[in-house]
């Protein structure tokens, strides 16, 4: 019995794990085209100086896109504890 447990109790963990590799993976190629990422826990729209930063933070990581006032978009993939060189250069 307690085996069984156990056993179930692993192959959950080990599905989680390859479920969020997954979306980890999708998201990033996604990322790549400067699409937004499937899943968003928390999304920001943060008005700057110069243009409008987007923030759309998910399980771990965030997918961010910067548009300055000429309409120049750029666009990053990255950690969601780790504050990026764009958000640093932003103040955000």
């Amino acid at each position: 019995m307690k085996k069984t447990i156990i056993l179930v109790l692993k192959i959950v963990i080990i599905a989680l794990i390859v479920a969020w590799i997954a979306l980890f993976v999708v998201d990033y190629f996604k990322a790549t085209n400067g699409t937004k990422p499937t899943i968003c826990l928390r999304e920001e729209t943060i008005d700057v100086e110069n243009g409008t930063y987007y923030r759309c933070t998910s399980f771990g990581y965030k997918y961010f896109e910067y548009i300055d006032n000429d309409q120049n978009t750029s666009y990053g993939f990255g950690a969601a504890f780790i504050k990026n060189d764009l958000e640093k250069e932003l103040g955000v």
